[in-house]
C-alpha cells in the first residue's frame, strides 16, 4: 500500500505514457466542452416582443425650415416624447452563422408627440405634432452572447393620423389646426438588447401634406417654400427604453 502512495506521489518512467495519455484526452475533452459552452452561450434568436418609450426630438428640418429660421421666428424650445408596441419576427428559414438572424420587425401602433415653443414679449405660440402610426421592414440581428443582442432595421413608416396645431397664447378654442390620414414615410433605426432591456435610437421622416381643417385646400405647407411644395416635413430622432421578451 505504501508503494502504491508513492508512486501516486511520484510517478516512475513507466507511468508517463499512460499520464501523458490521460492529460491528452482530458485536454480534448476540455476544448469539447468549451465549444459546447460556447455554442450554447450564443444569443437565443426567437421573435421579440417589445414595448418602449422615450424621447422624440424635433429636428430643425421640420417644417422645411433650418435652425437660424426657427431662431428668426422666435423659436428655441422643442421637444416631445413617443412609445410603441412591435414585435420582430425571425425567419429561421434563412441560414445564416450561429447568433444571426434576419426578421421582420413590425410596430403594431406607435404614437408621437412633438413641439416647438416660442414665449416672448407678445405672448407664447406653440406648434404641436401628434401622429399615430405602424410600421414594418426587414431587421437583421446579432447576438454574440446570451442575453445580448443588436438590432438594425428600416421600415415603411405609415401615419393613419398626422395632425398639428398652432396654439396661440396657450388658447386652444383659437387654434388653427391641420390635419392628414394615411401619410408613408421612412425610420430607420437600431436597438441593443440587454437581457429583457431594450435601448433604442431611430430617425424618422414623413412629409405629408397637412390641410386646414377649417378650410379646404388651404395646406400648412413649409417655412420656406423653395420647393414650391404643399408638403410638410417632419423628420425626428427618437431615443428610446424599454423592454422585450
Amino acid at each position: 500500500m505504501r508503494k502504491s502512495i508513492e508512486l501516486m506521489a511520484k510517478p516512475t518512467n513507466q507511468y508517463k505514457p499512460l499520464i501523458l495519455r490521460i492529460m491528452k484526452k482530458l485536454t480534448i475533452l476540455l476544448t469539447v466542452a468549451l465549444i459546447s459552452t460556447a455554442a450554447f452561450a450564443q444569443g437565443s434568436i426567437d421573435n421579440e416582443v417589445y414595448f418602449r418609450f422615450g424621447y422624440s426630438l424635433p429636428t430643425w428640418k421640420q417644417f422645411g425650415g433650418t435652425k437660424s429660421d426657427w431662431s428668426d421666428l422666435g423659436f428655441q424650445k422643442r421637444g416631445g416624447f413617443m412609445g410603441e408596441v412591435g414585435t420582430i419576427f425571425m425567419l429561421k428559414s434563412i441560414p445564416l452563422p450561429d447568433g444571426m438572424a434576419i426578421g421582420i420587425d413590425a410596430d403594431y401602433i406607435s404614437f408621437y408627440f412633438q413641439r416647438f415653443n416660442v414665449e416672448n414679449e407678445f405672448g407664447t405660440i406653440d406648434l404641436a405634432t401628434l401622429r399615430v402610426d405602424s410600421k414594418v421592414g426587414p431587421s437583421f440581428t446579432y447576438s454574440p452572447v446570451k442575453n445580448v443582442a443588436f438590432d438594425v432595421y428600416a421600415k415603411v413608416d405609415v401615419s393613419w393620423v398626422t395632425a398639428t396645431a398652432i396654439i396661440y397664447d396657450e388658447n386652444a378654442d383659437d387654434a388653427e389646426g391641420y390635419g392628414k390620414i394615411a401619410a408613408v414615410g421612412l425610420s430607420t433605426g437600431f436597438n441593443v438588447r440587454l437581457s429583457v432591456v431594450m435601448l433604442g435610437f431611430e430617425f424618422n421622416t414623413l412629409s405629408p401634406k397637412l390641410e386646414n381643417v377649417d378650410s379646404d385646400g388651404d395646406y400648412l405647407g413649409q417655412i420656406n417654400n423653395d420647393d414650391n411644395t404643399d408638403k410638410t416635413p417632419l423628420p425626428s430622432m427618437n431615443f428610446t427604453l424599454g423592454f422585450s421578451f
